[in-house]
């Protein structure tokens, strides 16, 4: 069974041309988009009572409206994502995103100056909203490949997760971190979901695992593992651009 990125239990996730910012891909071939900041400082709308949201407006990964990111690295304990009517923790919440959820890009990103331990924000739709998420947990999906050859060296276990921890380990390494998504009682799904994020490359923010592990005389192998690339900039060709 090949896994798919999902919305919501057992909807296809599709991001052909999308989860994608600072590139993409239209029908002339990848489009790159200027990353570099906007000097000039853009007033937001804010809630009634509160006073503007301080910033200024920013280009970097997830300014290209329409495009349809994903979110990862987020796990089931820390659920839903809040979307709010502007780009401040303060503001109100106009939509939530779960885990495994997806947001069609609104064309602007905000970079909260008086709390700048925010990060960056960005203008989203989902569900009929629009408002605006933090963009920590966002990234542009790539192509999906089995890898099953990376981890067949690895030794059996007396627990089943005990082997999927393995797995997310050696995916991480020293300097990225991963977190269980779900388990083969979510949804029925045959496989572990295994988030990897926070690799140190331009491109390839990190990856997600499936994998789906075999049982023999009490202990526990992997029988598969496929992986979907998680991007920074965007997508070509199913690669991270």
């Amino acid at each position: 069974m090949r896994p798919v990125l999902a919305i919501g239990v057992g909807a296809p996730l599709l991001l052909g041309g999308c989860l994608a910012v600072r590139g993409g891909e239209s029908e002339d071939g990848p489009v790159v988009t200027d990353t570099r900041t906007v000097t000039n400082t853009v007033e937001m709308p804010a809630p009634t009572g509160k006073a503007t949201v301080p910033g200024e407006e920013v280009e970097t990964y997830f300014s290209t409206e329409g495009q349809e990111v994903g979110v990862a690295g987020w796990g089931p304990d820390r659920e839903p994502l809040i979307v709010r009517d502007v780009p401040s923790v303060d503001g109100d919440d106009v939509a939530h995103v779960d885990r495994l959820g997806a947001v069609e890009l609104a064309g602007r990103e905000w970079n909260n100056t008086d709390l700048p331990d925010e990060g960056y924000w960005a203008e989203v739709r989902v569900d009929g909203a629009q408002g605006w998420m933090l963009s920590g947990h966002l990234f542009h999906f790539g192509g999906n490949a089995d890898v099953t050859g990376d981890y067949v060296d690895m030794p059996a276990a007396d627990e089943e997760q005990e082997l999927v921890t393995s797995v997310g380990g050696q995916s991480a390494g020293d300097q990225a971190e991963w977190i269980l998504l779900t388990t083969p009682d979510y949804a029925g799904e045959p496989f572990y979901r295994v988030d990897v994020t926070g690799m140190k490359d331009d491109a390839q923010a990190g990856e997600r695992l499936f994998v789906t592990v075999e049982e023999n005389d009490g202990r526990y192998a992997v029988g598969k593992v496929e992986r979907t690339l998680l991007c920074h900039r965007g997508v070509s060709g199913g690669l991270c651009l």
